[in-house]
This record gives C-alpha cells, structure tokens and sequence, in this order.
C-alpha cells in the first residue's frame, strides 16, 4: 500500500507546477487602466495667432534695382530688411519695416570699396490670408545713395512697397518666411530726365518672432 501512496503523492507534486504553467500560458496579458496610459502629444495645427503681441522680424535675400528710365542698368543686390510691430487682430499686424538693397561698386582705391544702396523705410500693415500666407503693403520714404571713392550721391523722395510670404515654418510664437518684396522711390535724377522710378525686387528668407 505504502509504494502506492507514494506513487500517487509524486504525481500530484509533478502535476501541480504544471498546471499552474498551463495557466499562465492560456491567461490573458494583465490589461493596463486607461488612466496610466500615456496621452500621445497631438499634432500641431496653424491658427491665427492672438492680438497684442509683439511682431520682430528679419529677412535676407537677393534681388535688383533699377530706374525707368532709357539705358539705366539694374543693378544686382543683397536684400536686408528689418521690422517690428504690434499683432492688433488675429490676421492684422500693424508694422514699421526698413528695406535696403545693396550694390557693392568698384573704386580706384585700393583700401576702399563703393556701395549703391536703395533703402525704403515704411509704415506696414500685414494680413494673414490664412495662417501660413500673408500679404504685406506700407508707403513711407525713401532714397537711393551711391558712394563710389570720392563721387558721392544721394536721391530722396516717397515710396511705397508691398510683398507676399508664407510661414514654411510656422510655430504659436515664431515663424520661418519665404518672401518676395517689390518697392519702389520717386525721385528726381535732374537733366533730361527729372522725375523716375526706382524700384527694386527682391526674394528672401527670415524669421520672426510673434
């Protein structure tokens, strides 16, 4: 009887640790509580950004100017332009803008190097068409000024300018412009010709902060 007895407590020590194996392999995994699961971050969408905040901003790029005027030469140049403001709408930005295209001349000075400059500083006003787009227009003065060794000179008068660009990047405080600028000065070069346009074309990229 014993070797029996015996017989049946090792089957049930030997069965009992697979059993429980069995059940941990047919049980399903634990589920996690929907309260630990981490929230996925959701995607940023552009939105017209709120009113009364500042507006900073630069742009860089190349570009021309030139005169109405028959056998004037454009001019190829470095495109710089500076501006801040205030956003006072959600699509309306009023702004103060300086626009400079830049020519460097050749001198017969050795240590000196000329530069032509068109330079138009205006009262803006940016509206955003949809967020990413936005259209620009301002009317201000200003001048062209050439400085090539000891021949200076200088043309004022009024001026306009407007442009069109899109935020490529565009974040809820800043954004990354793509733009194209057109302006254009009255000015008086005297002679046979008097009064003429100076105008200039320009694209650039920049950042500004809002």
């Amino acid at each position: 009887m014993r070797p029996v007895v015996a017989a049946v407590v090792a089957t049930a020590l030997f069965a009992r640790p697979a059993a429980a194996d069995d059940d941990e392999d047919t049980r399903p995994e634990a589920e996690v509580p929907a309260s630990e699961v981490p929230d996925e971050p959701e995607p940023y969408l552009a939105d017209f950004r709120h009113p009364w905040r500042l507006v900073i901003g630069f742009d860089f790029g190349i570009g021309t100017f030139d005169l109405t005027c028959g056998g004037c030469a454009a001019m190829g140049a470095v495109h710089v332009d500076f501006f801040a403001g205030v956003q006072v709408a959600r699509r309306v930005a009023l702004l103060g803008e300086a626009w400079s295209m830049m020519h460097l001349l050749p001198t017969d000075e050795d240590d000196h190097t000329g530069l032509a400059a068109h330079t138009i500083p205006t009262a803006a006003t940016r509206v955003w068409v949809v967020p990413r787009l936005w259209l620009q227009a301002g009317a201000g003065v200003g001048w062209f000024t050439a400085d090539q060794g000891g021949d200076h000179e200088r043309l004022r008068g009024p001026a306009a300018a407007i442009a069109i660009g899109g935020e490529q990047g565009h974040s809820w405080c800043s954004g990354i412009d793509l733009s194209l600028r057109v302006g254009g000065t009255l000015v008086d070069v005297g002679g046979d010709v008097g009064r003429t346009l100076l105008y200039s074309v320009g694209g650039a990229a920049g950042f500004h902060w809002n």
